[in-house]
């Protein structure tokens, strides 16, 4: 999010100049990069947990008992609250 900020310092400049004030833009691209973090974040926790209810399938077909499957929702909220902690980091910094 940083690098992109850094590349899009012209069109910073644009915004600026066509009035949008110095918080607007801040929160303009914590929303951009809210979006995109918990998008990523959303869909890695389906990838993961797809891949994790295929593996205990296998388990209990092997060992042949039925499957059990704990999903971590403590572990889920620390993600998504990291993710959002490190996007509202990367966006504040560069653009102030």
């Amino acid at each position: 999010m940083s690098a992109n900020l850094y590349d899009q310092t012209k069109e910073i400049g644009i915004l600026r100049a066509l009035g949008f004030t110095r918080f607007r833009l801040i929160l303009l691209y914590v929303y951009e990069a809210f979006i995109l973090v918990m998008a990523s974040s959303f869909l890695g926790v389906i990838v993961g947990t797809i891949a994790a209810f295929t593996m205990v399938l296998q388990f209990s077909a092997f060992v042949g008992s039925p499957p059990v499957m704990y999903f971590p929702w403590i572990q889920l909220m620390i993600i998504f609250g990291t993710a959002f902690l490190c996007a509202l980091m990367a966006t504040i910094g560069p653009t102030s």
